[in-house]
Parts: C-alpha cells; structure tokens; sequence
C-alpha cells in the first residue's frame, strides 16, 4: 500500500501499520515451544485424567496448557519480536500418562524443570534430552523407562537434581559427575562394579540403593564426595571392607543394609584378618633353636652348662616325665576310642534285634492271611462279586506291596486293579481340572469373559527381560494393561491366585489396580 505524503494519509498509514503489528503473532499461529510440547501429547497413548484436553494447537502460545509454565526471556526473539515469553517448566507428576518420552522435549531451549515422574512412561531415555543446556531439573522417576543412561548426562553443566529411581534402567552409573547435588538411582537394574572416577564433588544426596552393584567399595569412589553428604549403597552384592573416607565413615548402618558380605567401621562388624605364625611385629626372639629340644631322660648335661654346678660337680636331678606318666598319655586316647566302639557297637545289636522281630512278624502276618484265604475261600466267592472296589487287601511281605482280594477267585485280583487305576485316573483328571486354563478376576467389580480379551486390538507398551506390557482395548472402548509374566513358579492356580488377590488389595497413587489375571500356559496381570 502507498501512503500519501497529507497528514489525513500519514494517519492512515500509522493505524495501518498498528493493526498489522498487533495481528503479527496470530498470523503466525503456535510458536516453536508449543510445537515440540504438542509431540508429547501425540506420542501420550492414555491419558485417562484428560491433563492434556487443552492442549491447542489453534493457540498462540502453550503457557496457558496444564503443567507449563512460562517466563519472559529477555534477548529471546521469535517472527520479529524480541523478549517473548517462553516455556521453562514442564511438570505433569502423577497423572497416570502411558507413553514415551519424545526426542522433541529435548529441543526446548529455555526448559528448566521436567518433571514426569509417577506415570507409565515406557522406552529408553532419548539422547536429546541432555542437549538442553538450561535443565536443571529432571525427574522421570516411577515408570517403566530401560536401557542405560546416557554418558552425556554429566556434561549438563547445569543439571543439579536428577531423579530416575524406581525404573528398569541397566549398565553402569555414569563418571565424572560434577554439577549434581542429588543423584537418586535406587530401585533399578544397575550393575558392574562402583567406579574409580564417579567424581561427586557437590553431591548432598546420592541414592543408588536396590541395583545389582557388585564387587568391592573402592577408596577413590567416594574421594571426591563432601564429607555431610547422604549415601546409601543397601541392598546390592557389595563385598569386602568399607574405605575409611569421611563421606563413607558418617553414614548409618543401615546405608549398607543386604550387601551380608561388607564389612568395616561403619556396620560395627570387624573385617576377618588371615592369622599366620610370624612373631608379632617389634618382637625379637633371642633364644637358641636349640633350646626348644627336649631334654632326654636320664641324660648327661654338657659340662659348664647352666645345669651343672662347677664347684660339687653333681648332676641336678632331671625334671622329665616319669615313664607311668607316658604311658598314661598313650592309653588314654585308645580308651576313649574302645568306649565309643563299645557304644556303637551296643546301638547297632538293639537296631539288629528290632529289624529281626518286624521281619519275623511280618512273616507271621503273611502266613495267617494265606490260611484264612485257604479256609474262607469257598464261603467269599459268592459274597466278594458284591462286595465294593476298595474291598481289596494290601499285605506287605519282605518289603514288597502286593494286592490281594478278599476272594479267592483271581478275577476279583483284576477287578481290584482295574479299580484302583480306574481312581487314579479320577484324581489326575480332578487335578487338571483345577489347573485348567481360565480368566479369574479378583476386583470383585470388572465381568470380563476370555474371549471377549481374546478379540481386543494389544499395542506392546514396553518390555523386561521375560515380561511384556501390552494394551488392550475392547470392542466398547474399554483399556486395560495386560501384563505377561511367563512362569510364576507356582503349580496351582489356588496358589497364584492367592497372591494376586493380596497385590489386589494393596492401594497407592503410583499402582494400578489388579482386575485379574489369566492362568494358562502364560500367567497374565
């Protein structure tokens, strides 16, 4: 548009131009940090309290969406305009999100804080998270995330908490840790052994509780960690003496409870020391080897030694052990080997005996029932036809089980057999009966038959070792996560469902309520 040199014209052009400045930023729609922000509600698969429904992509900008927050960045220019107010905070704990953490949040370039901690987020840690220069908060503590944590993590200059316990995360801690004040990785897969250069110079709180560290404490581990700070190292495979550092040394015991083979000052629990038969250290022994010879009895002392007294020339009478003596020293030991041989000798004829008169009676046993079957056997036959299955006698001889009908008719010895099968099969089909595979729901509320689970669309939210988490999602709508847990180690479904039932009944904000579980040839939550 060309303006006119008038003043009327001059007026216009003014307002023209006003008009188009203020309509700038709505021309130009969502600005960047929306956008990165809009990747995690696209990659969120449940969000079943609705913290994302206002999450607008027709908005100007996100500071108004829940769980962000904005500041004005002074020298920050976005489409023209300088000192804009963009996004420094994401923190949405506890929301029961299922999903993953996107590589677009790493993109943010003025965010603060990330807090995520207390969801379902599954996946692994992405590598453009620790290129946010600016973070210096990052919780993603209470999911289902695994792999490892990426070495980058230590060159956030300014990263001070970090919080990423109760995870599935595995491999070793990261070194070289400077900035941190708070470290909290318990409650994860953690291995290998402690390292040499874990750094720590600004640590206050390092928590790396219930991992798989092994191995012993090295002395230059904690060498950097401030002396005030808090550590706990319980519950993993550490062995041997703890370090006597400052840091270690002030920590209560039960810092270095379930690791049974540490030992050390801190545990009140002194470290077994090898014993050897060197003499103690500052000690001299002067004394002549030869001086530790006996002397024999009735030996003749060499002249002008000690024994001997130079002005009378006598022997001094010998000190040795008398010949009854000796020999008592010998006999003892013999005597004691003949009462015990006496003693067992005596338990075995008693045991002899005892195993006699039971195979005697046996015998007796077996030879009456033979004649009572001998004199009864004509007046049986008619009567055992009618007589039930279990009428059958079981008679042991020399050990051996066999099994007789009260009848002589050796038709009857058929039928008790076939019988007896015949019960055992009954109780193996009753068995199998009981471990057959079903859909037990333990919530009491939720009616959910096996087939109708059978037909819902399953999307695998993340895995671990042998489990999977699956998704489920019926024909109406409804979702569940499906858990499998392959082999309980549990033979009977009244025993798995025992358990199930006792997780059932436990509440808390972070855990999912248990509606049943699937007994079959894979065990399911």
């Amino acid at each position: 548009m060309k303006c006119c040199k008038s003043s009327n014209s001059l007026r216009l052009c003014r307002s023209f131009s006003l008009f188009l400045l203020l309509l700038a930023p709505a021309v130009l729609g969502l600005n960047l940090d929306g956008s990165l922000l809009l990747s995690f509600k696209y990659s969120v698969l449940s969000d079943p309290l609705s913290v994302l429904d206002n999450w607008d992509y027709n908005d100007a900008t996100p500071c108004s969406w829940t769980g962000v927050t904005c500041a004005q960045i002074v020298g920050s220019t976005f489409g023209g305009m300088s000192d804009m107010f963009r996004v420094i905070s994401l923190s949405l704990p506890n929301s029961k999100l299922l999903g993953i953490v996107p590589e677009d949040l790493g993109f943010i370039p003025h965010l603060r804080t990330l807090d995520l901690s207390g969801n379902f987020l599954n996946g692994t840690l992405p590598n453009s998270l620790f290129n946010a220069s600016e973070l210096e908060v990052l919780s993603l503590a209470n999911n289902v995330i695994s792999g490892n944590i990426p070495k980058s993590i230590t060159s956030l200059q300014n990263l001070t908490v970090v919080s990423l316990r109760s995870n599935y995360l595995s491999g070793p801690i990261p070194t070289g840790i400077r900035s941190f004040q708070v470290l909290d990785l318990s409650s994860n897969l953690l291995n290998g052994s402690l390292p040499l250069g874990f750094g720590g110079e600004n640590l206050r709180y390092l928590n790396l509780s219930s991992n798989k560290f092994s191995g012993s404490v090295p002395q230059e581990f904690a060498t950097k960690i401030p002396g005030n700070a808090t550590i706990d190292l319980s519950f993993n495979d550490l062995t041997g003496e703890i370090p006597e550092s400052i840091s270690l040394s002030n920590q209560k015991t039960e810092a270095y409870a379930g690791n049974t083979d540490l030992c050390g000052k801190p545990l009140k629990k002194l470290c077994t020391i090898p014993s050897t038969l060197s003499n103690p250290p500052n000690v001299t022994n002067t004394s002549s080897p030869i001086a530790a010879i006996p002397k024999t009895i009735g030996s003749t002392p060499l002249p002008n030694s000690p024994d001997t007294t130079p002005s009378s020339g006598q022997i001094p009478p010998q000190h040795g052990l008398k010949p009854a003596a000796i020999a008592g020293i010998a006999v003892a030991p013999l005597a004691g080997i003949a009462v015990l041989a006496a003693v067992f000798l005596y338990i075995y004829q008693k045991k002899k005996k005892k195993a006699n008169a039971a195979a005697k009676e046996t015998s007796t046993t077996t030879i009456k029932a033979h004649e009572l079957k001998k004199d009864s056997a004509p007046a049986a036959v008619k009567e055992t036809r009618n007589l039930p299955t279990w009428a059958c006698l079981s008679v042991i001889t020399n050990g051996e089980e066999t099994s007789e009908a009260t009848g002589s008719d050796s038709d009857e010895n058929s039928n008790c057999i076939t019988d007896h099968s015949q019960l055992e099969n009954q109780n193996q089909k009753h068995e199998q009966a009981k471990n057959e595979r079903s859909l037990v729901m333990v919530d009491g509320e939720t009616e959910l038959e096996f087939e109708t689970l059978l037909k819902a669309s399953a999307y695998v939210l993340g895995s671990s070792g042998d489990s999977i988490v699956y998704k489920a999602v019926l024909q109406d709508g409804t979702a569940f996560a499906v858990r499998r847990i392959g082999e309980s180690g549990l033979a009977r479904v009244k025993e798995f469902e025992g358990q199930v039932k006792a997780i059932a009944k436990l509440r808390h904000p972070n855990l999912v309520r248990v509606r049943g579980f699937y007994w079959g040839e894979m065990r399911s939550l």
